[in-house]
């Protein structure tokens, strides 16, 4: 299975479980928690990666394993919104809007659960 097809998978699964929690087919104390705590530290690994992205050249061999690691799930998903338009910060500064864009997801989900 290729990695792209899993990453499509996950979110369309996370995609699905807000909608039953939201329709109310999950009612269970313990599913709530344990969805709204892998939504919060996916949420909490995204931000990481987004944020660390500038220091990749200066990261030590370990962190960099680590980071290419989560650079493996997170870069398909951030890829998925690569037609929206940057946002124009200067001159010559533009930033991309894919990890907003999945953060603003995740945060939504939360608030579902």
């Amino acid at each position: 299975m290729d990695k792209s097809e899993i990453i499509k998978i996950v979110v369309i699964s996370l995609i699905i479980v807000a909608l039953l929690n939201a329709i109310g087919m999950s009612s269970n104390i313990h599913i709530k928690w344990m969805l709204k705590l892998f939504t919060g530290f996916s949420l909490f690994i995204v931000i990481l990666y987004w944020k660390t992205i500038p220091y990749k050249n200066k990261l030590s061999d370990d962190n960099l394993k680590k980071f290419e690691a989560v650079g493996n799930i997170c870069d398909p998903i951030f890829n998925l919104f690569t037609n929206l338009p940057k946002i124009k910060l200067g001159e010559y500064t533009e930033m991309n809007v894919a990890p907003l864009v999945v953060c603003g997801i995740l945060i939504l989900i939360l608030m579902m659960l």
